[in-house]
C-alpha cells in the first residue's frame, strides 16, 4: 500500500510536471508565434523577402479564362501586371474580407477597377480579348466583368492573402521573377566576315561547347550571372568577331583591335562585361556631377549591389568611362578606332586622343551655327545709340560702371560719336562700319580698318582654364580664380607623367557665345599673344571659317602682336576683330586709346553696331543690349573647374583623353538643348 500510495505520488508529480511543461511549451509557442506577427509587420524584412513565382499550367491560366484570340503579349502583359502588384492585391482582398464595424464586402473593388482600366487604356481593341468570346459588353460592365476575372486569376495565382473562410494567412509578398530571366549570351554584332576578301562569309563558333566562358553582365543596374560569351571566327581570314570589337592579324603577323561603334556590351573586366546603357550611365554621372570614377563606383556599389560579390571595381568603372567614350566619339567622327591588340588602357586612351582627338577640334561643334552665335549684320548704328565716349561699355558688370577714356585719344570720341549718329539717321544702307582710320597703333604706327564681307557677324571667345600662379600685367584683371594641378614628382621608376604646372602652363579653349566649345588646346610654357594667334591660325585656316569677332581677356595684347608680326595684315584684317570680353574690359588701363577704341566689346557711342542690338523691356521701353553673351568662356571656365581635384593627378595620356571627352559631351548637350 505504502509502494502504491508512492506510485500514485510519483504518477502525480510526473502529471504536474507534465502539464506545467506542456503550458510552458504553448507559451513559448504563443510567444514565437507573436514575435513572428510583430515581424512581418516590419517593412524592411518584408521587402527584402521574396515569393516564388506561381507554378500552374498554362490552361489553368490562359486557356479557361481569356478568348481564343488573345495574344501571347496580352498574355504577359495581364500576368505582369498582376504579380507586379501585390500591394493593390492586397487592398483589393481586404475590402472582400472586411472585419470593422459598418464594412460592406465588395466584389470588384475600386484598387481592381483601377488596375482594370489601366490595362484597357493599355491594350485599346484588344482588351476584348480579356473576356470569353460569348461576351459583348462595354462601359462599366466591361470594367466589372474584366476586374471580377482578375480577381479569380489572383486567387489561381495565390496571390490572395485569405483563405476559402476569410482568414488572414499573411501579408502578400513581392514574386521573384529568377525564374522568368533570360539565358543570356553575348554575341557578335556582325552575322558574317565584313573584310574583302572573305565576300560575307558566314562566321563560325570559335570554341566548343565545353569551352565557352561565363562571365558577368550588367545590364543597367541589374546583374547578370552566368552569361555566356561567343566569339565567331571567319574560316577565311580567321578573323575573330566579339560583342565589343574584332581581331584580325596583319601581313607583318601584329595583331589589331577594332573597337565597334556598334556594340551593344563592351567588355570593362576580365569577366564583367556591361549594356550601353550602363556605361553612357557612368560617363553621364562623371559628366553631370563632376565625379572621378572611384566616386561612382562607391554611388553605384551603394545603390545595386546586393553583396560583396556584385560589387565593381573603380578600374572597371574607368574602363567603361573609356569604352563608352571612345565609341561615342567613334560615331560622331564616322571611324572605328583601330589600335593594337593588347595595350594597356593608359595607351590605349594616348592613342585614341591622337586619333579621335581632332587635335583638340570638338567635332560636335563642327559647322555649328545658331541665334546666339550670328547676327544679321547692320552697316549702320541703331539711331538709340547716343554715348560720346568710345570707351563706355553697353551694360554694367557686378555695378561698376566703366571708366572714361582719358588721354590722347579721348578728343577723337566726340566726333567719332557725331559721326555714327549722322550715319543712322541718314540710314545709309550698306555702307560699311564706321571705323576711325586715324587710330595708330603703338608698335608700328599702321593704319588698322576693319571690313566686312559676309552677311552675319559671328563671336567666338578664347579663354584660358587651367593656369598656374603667374605674374600679372598692370592691367589684367585679379578677380580670375586659377585651378592649379598639384605637383607630382616623376622619376623613371615610376614611368608616371602627371600634368603638372612645372610640365604645362594653361589649358586654352575656344567656346562660341552659346556655350559650344570649338577647340582646346595646352600651353607648355606661356600663353603669350603668340601663340594665341598661332593656334587661332591653326583652328581656323581659311578665311571662311574664321568668325567676325574674337573675344579674348587680352585682346589688346593679341591685336599689337598681329600688327607687330604682319599677321593681322595678311591673315585678320580682311575677316576678324579682336575684342575684350566685358568681364576684363572694365580693369583694363583707361589711357590705352587701342583697346578702349578697338577692343570695346559693346562700344556705346555705335563705332561697332554688330556688338550692339535694340530691344524692348517688358513695359514696352527700348533699350541697348549687348549683341553676344561675351562671357561665355568665363561661364565654361567655372563648370570645368569642378572637375580640377580629377585632373591634379592624370596621366597626360588621360588628362588629354578626359578633358576632351568632357568638352565634347559639354558641346553635345548644349546643341542638344538648343534643338
Amino acid at each position: 500500500m505504502q509502494w502504491i500510495f508512492f506510485s500514485r505520488s510519483f504518477i502525480h508529480e510526473i502529471a504536474c510536471s507534465t502539464i506545467l511543461g506542456l503550458i510552458f511549451v504553448i507559451c513559448n509557442h504563443v510567444i514565437i508565434i507573436w514575435m513572428l506577427l510583430f515581424l512581418t509587420l516590419l517593412p524592411g524584412v518584408s521587402a527584402l523577402s521574396e515569393r516564388e513565382f506561381p507554378d500552374i499550367t498554362f490552361k489553368d491560366f490562359v486557356k479557361d479564362n481569356f478568348s481564343s484570340k488573345i495574344t501571347l503579349s496580352t498574355v504577359l502583359l495581364v500576368l505582369f501586371s498582376l504579380t507586379d502588384n501585390h500591394e493593390l492585391l492586397s487592398l483589393h482582398a481586404k475590402q472582400q474580407n472586411p472585419t470593422g464595424k459598418g464594412e460592406n464586402a465588395v466584389c470588384v473593388s475600386a484598387w481592381m477597377k483601377t488596375l482594370v482600366c489601366g490595362l484597357v487604356e493599355r491594350l485599346g481593341e484588344k482588351s476584348d480579348t480579356l473576356l470569353k468570346k460569348t461576351q459583348s459588353i462595354s462601359g462599366d460592365r466591361k470594367i466589372v466583368a474584366i476586374g471580377d476575372k482578375l480577381d479569380h486569376l489572383s486567387k489561381i495565382l495565390d496571390l490572395y492573402p485569405y483563405d476559402d473562410k476569410g482568414h488572414f494567412q499573411g501579408k502578400l509578398k513581392p514574386t521573384s521573377h529568377d525564374e522568368l530571366k533570360p539565358v543570356l549570351l553575348i554575341c557578335p554584332n556582325s552575322s558574317f566576315c565584313v573584310t574583302k576578301q572573305s565576300k560575307r562569309r558566314s562566321l563560325m563558333q570559335h570554341s566548343p561547347p565545353r569551352d565557352i566562358r561565363t562571365v558577368t553582365l550588367i545590364k543597367g543596374n541589374k546583374i547578370h550571372k552566368n552569361a555566356y560569351v561567343l566569339t565567331g571566327i571567319c574560316s577565311s581570314c580567321k578573323t575573330l568577331y566579339l560583342a565589343d570589337r574584332e581581331r584580325s592579324t596583319n601581313s607583318d603577323n601584329t595583331v589589331s583591335r577594332m573597337y565597334l561603334n556598334s556594340a551593344r556590351y563592351p567588355k570593362v573586366g576580365q569577366s564583367i562585361w556591361v549594356d550601353r546603357v550602363f556605361s553612357a550611365a557612368v560617363l553621364n554621372g562623371m559628366y553631370s556631377f563632376h565625379a572621378s570614377a572611384a566616386a561612382y563606383t562607391e554611388f553605384w556599389n551603394n545603390s545595386y549591389s546586393e553583396n560583396s560579390t556584385g560589387k565593381i571595381t573603380q578600374r572597371q568603372i574607368w574602363q567603361a568611362f573609356i569604352q563608352e567614350s571612345i565609341l561615342s566619339l567613334g560615331t560622331t567622327s564616322d571611324l572605328d578606332l583601330v589600335l593594337p591588340d593588347g595595350l594597356p588602357i593608359d595607351d590605349v586612351t594616348k592613342s585614341a586622343f591622337e586619333i579621335l582627338g581632332g587635335k583638340g577640334r570638338i567635332r560636335a561643334a563642327h559647322a555649328h551655327e545658331c541665334s546666339e552665335c550670328t547676327q544679321t549684320y547692320k552697316a549702320i548704328a541703331d539711331s538709340l545709340l547716343t554715348g560720346d565716349d568710345p570707351a563706355a561699355l553697353v551694360g554694367e558688370d557686378k555695378n561698376r560702371p566703366v571708366p572714361a577714356l582719358v588721354g590722347e585719344g579721348a578728343d577723337l570720341a566726340a566726333a567719332d560719336a557725331a559721326q555714327a549718329r549722322s550715319n543712322a539717321q541718314q540710314n545709309q544702307a550698306g555702307s560699311d562700319m564706321n571705323i576711325d582710320e586715324n587710330a595708330c597703333s603703338e608698335h608700328q604706327g599702321e593704319w588698322i580698318k576693319h571690313l566686312h564681307s559676309r552677311s552675319k557677324q559671328s563671336l567666338a571667345g578664347v579663354k584660358r582654364m587651367l593656369q598656374r600662379p603667374a605674374e600679372t600685367l598692370p592691367w589684367q584683371p585679379s578677380t580670375e580664380r586659377p585651378v592649379q594641378p598639384h605637383d607630382q614628382p616623376t622619376t623613371e621608376t615610376e614611368g608616371k607623367h602627371y600634368f603638372s604646372p612645372s610640365q604645362f602652363y594653361c589649358v586654352e579653349t575656344i567656346c562660341s557665345p552659346c556655350g559650344v566649345v570649338v577647340a582646346w588646346t595646352k600651353f607648355d610654357k606661356a600663353e603669350s599673344p603668340t601663340n594665341i594667334l598661332k593656334w587661332l591660325e591653326s583652328t581656323y585656316p581659311t578665311e571662311e571659317s574664321r568668325p567676325d569677332y574674337i573675344c579674348i581677356n587680352k585682346a589688346c595684347l593679341v591685336l599689337r602682336t598681329a600688327i607687330a608680326n604682319g599677321s593681322w595684315e595678311w591673315i585678320w584684317k580682311k575677316t576678324t576683330r579682336f575684342i575684350v570680353d566685358s568681364y576684363h574690359y572694365i580693369n583694363h588701363c583707361t589711357t590705352d586709346y587701342i583697346c578702349r577704341k578697338w577692343c570695346n566689346a559693346a562700344p556705346l557711342n555705335g563705332s561697332a553696331p554688330n556688338l550692339i542690338i535694340s530691344a524692348v523691356d517688358k513695359n514696352g521701353q527700348p533699350y541697348l543690349k549687348r549683341a553676344f553673351n561675351t562671357q561665355a568662356c568665363e561661364q565654361l571656365n567655372s563648370w570645368l573647374g569642378g572637375f580640377d581635384s580629377i585632373l591634379k593627378r592624370m596621366t597626360q595620356g588621360n588628362f588629354n583623353w578626359y578633358i576632351h571627352t568632357m568638352l565634347f559631351y559639354h558641346t553635345r548637350y548644349v546643341i542638344r538643348k538648343q534643338e
